[in-house]
Parts: structure tokens; C-alpha cells; sequence
């Protein structure tokens, strides 16, 4: 057998890091170290091949040709040393690494798992929450929750469950404020925001057709959990996801004043490794949360969960 000749292993981990989140911050953050540590691995690396394998810019760093043949291969042979020491790792010690938004956590996931845990007692779970893509380190997770708009060639994601969209308010409030309907009305009401959601009031606006506006007021809040909660709590009205109100709505701590709500283009997407996908623990629960998820969206009464090519109004009665 003719020897191999590889290049230096950990100067492989900063380099394929760095390539596939095109850049050495994200990658540092990933592997727990410092960005000059990065580049001086990649360095190690290139010296090594005699080529460079990033360009340097200020701030930016983009692969070269040379890089990016190399890339997809490193990638390759990373996750199938991941797999294989998977195979050797005794399962029942190590714990599911799950992450998703807090919101979605607490609303949605959290309610669900102790039908799991009754179902799979030998399964521990580990959760962590993101809110921006980049947190979803997809090294350190074995599924991810999250909406996803770019999927890299080594990921698998699937959309579980609809991002829809729609306003509530509390039912006090359109006792004792102007009246909703008619949309115009909205202008003279708080209107209530998320942080890390901004588009959803001018996209259910533009999607039912109406202007966007001025209102009398506006507030806005860290999280979705927070802004939700405001609208129940009187203070304004709010564009809810409406997959994560379900409970507020039957036990009529909010209202929807209007019937209409908006299908976007996304959605939220079951997202692992490949290299996961052969790990049965994984299989047990993504299996389990497609059948949850397909229970709450028929629940919701859609017939499918498949993203829309564009907006579309979906009457929610």
C-alpha cells in the first residue's frame, strides 16, 4: 500500500472552517480560538501546498481557485472522520445537541418533548439557541430549527412548518380602541415589533395590499416572545408567527382582527450535517419532529407545508 501523504490536521480544521463560513472570525468562533489563530493555520497550510488558498482583503477573505477545488474535498473527508468516530462513540453516553430560537423553544418545542421523552427514554437531549444563521454552528449541533435561505453542499435541511404570519392583539384592546377591521385603522394603533422580524409588518401589508404607514406609535422588543406577550397584555397590536400562538389564541389571550394571514416564501427547516444523518438518534428525532410538525400544520388547516414561490394569503377564519 502506497503511503499516504497528508497535509497537517489541525491547519485542515482552521482552513475548511474558514472556507465555508468565508471567514476566519466565524470560523475562530466556531473552533474556540482566536482569528490570528486561524490564519496562521491556514498559513501553515499554504506554505505547506506552496499555493495560497484565500485572498486577503480588509476585513474579507475569499478562496482562490486553488481553495476552492480543495475545499469541497477537505469537507468530505472531515465529516467522514466525524461519522466514523461516531460509530465508535457509545451513544447512550452522549446527549442529542439540539439548538433553535428561544421563541420557538419555549412556544413551541419545549410542550412537545415529554411525549418524546415518553416515547424515547434512552435519548437525553442538549439544547442551545441562536437567533442569527451564523450561531447555528452546525459542528456542534446534531439538528438545527431554524429558517434557512442558503444551504451549503454538506447540510441537509427540510421544511417542517410554515412561516405564517398574521396580527393579533388582545380582545380588550378592540373593545376599547379603534376599531379593526378596516386595515386603515392600524395607523391609529401602537404597533408592536421584534427585533430580529422587522419585515413582517410591511410584508403583511404589501401582501393583503394595503399602504405601509406612520402609525400612532411604535415599540419594539428584543425576542418574538416578548412582542407577543405585549399585544396580550394590551399594549399594542403585533405580526405573530402563527404556529407560536396556537395557545394564546384557544384560550383567548389574543385575537386575530383580521382573517387573512401570510404565507412567506421560507419556512422553518429541520437542519443537520449529512454526516448526522446516519446517527439513529438523529433519525429518531427528526422522524418524530416531521410527525409533530404535520400535526400542527393541519392542525393550522393548510394542506402542505411547501413554501410558496411568492406571499400568498391563507384565510384563517
Amino acid at each position: 500500500m502506497t503511503r499516504r501523504r497528508l497535509p497537517p490536521l489541525n491547519p485542515l480544521r482552521s482552513f475548511e472552517a474558514a472556507g465555508r463560513h468565508h471567514s476566519f472570525t466565524r470560523a475562530a468562533q466556531e473552533l474556540h480560538v482566536t482569528p490570528v489563530a486561524i490564519s496562521r493555520q491556514v498559513a501553515v497550510l499554504e506554505s505547506y501546498f506552496g499555493v495560497p488558498l484565500f485572498d486577503r482583503h480588509h476585513q474579507t477573505v475569499h478562496l482562490t481557485p486553488a481553495g476552492r477545488q480543495f475545499l469541497p474535498r477537505v469537507t468530505a473527508a472531515l465529516d467522514l472522520l466525524d461519522e466514523g468516530s461516531r460509530l465508535l462513540r457509545p451513544e447512550p453516553d452522549e446527549a442529542l445537541v439540539v439548538c433553535t430560537y428561544t421563541t420557538f423553544a419555549l412556544r413551541w418545542l419545549i410542550p412537545r418533548l415529554a411525549v418524546f421523552r415518553q416515547e424515547h427514554p434512552a435519548i437525553d437531549i442538549n439544547f442551545s439557541t441562536a437567533v442569527t444563521y451564523e450561531e447555528f454552528h452546525y459542528d456542534r449541533i446534531d439538528v438545527g430549527l431554524q429558517y434557512v435561505y442558503a444551504v451549503p453542499a454538506d447540510v441537509s435541511a427540510q421544511v417542517i412548518l410554515p412561516d405564517l404570519i398574521q396580527p393579533i392583539c388582545s380582545p380588550r384592546l378592540l373593545e376599547t380602541g379603534p376599531s379593526l377591521p378596516p386595515v386603515e385603522n392600524l395607523r391609529r394603533h401602537t404597533l408592536l415589533h421584534s427585533e430580529y422580524r422587522k419585515a413582517d409588518w410591511a410584508d403583511w401589508l404589501d401582501a393583503v395590499g394595503a399602504p405601509r404607514f406612520k402609525p400612532a406609535d411604535e415599540s419594539t422588543f428584543k425576542g418574538s416572545g416578548l412582542a407577543y406577550q405585549a399585544a396580550s397584555g394590551g399594549l399594542g397590536v403585533a405580526v405573530a408567527q402563527r404556529l407560536l400562538i396556537l395557545d394564546d389564541l384557544a384560550d383567548g389571550r389574543v385575537v386575530t382582527p383580521f382573517p387573512h394571514a401570510v404565507q412567506r416564501t421560507t419556512g422553518l427547516s429541520m437542519v443537520s450535517r449529512k454526516s448526522r444523518l446516519a446517527d439513529s438518534r438523529v433519525k429518531i428525532f427528526r422522524d418524530w419532529l416531521e410527525a409533530q410538525a404535520t400535526q400542527t400544520w393541519r392542525a393550522m388547516g393548510l394542506e402542505d407545508v411547501v413554501a410558496p414561490a411568492r406571499p400568498r394569503l391563507v384565510h384563517m377564519g
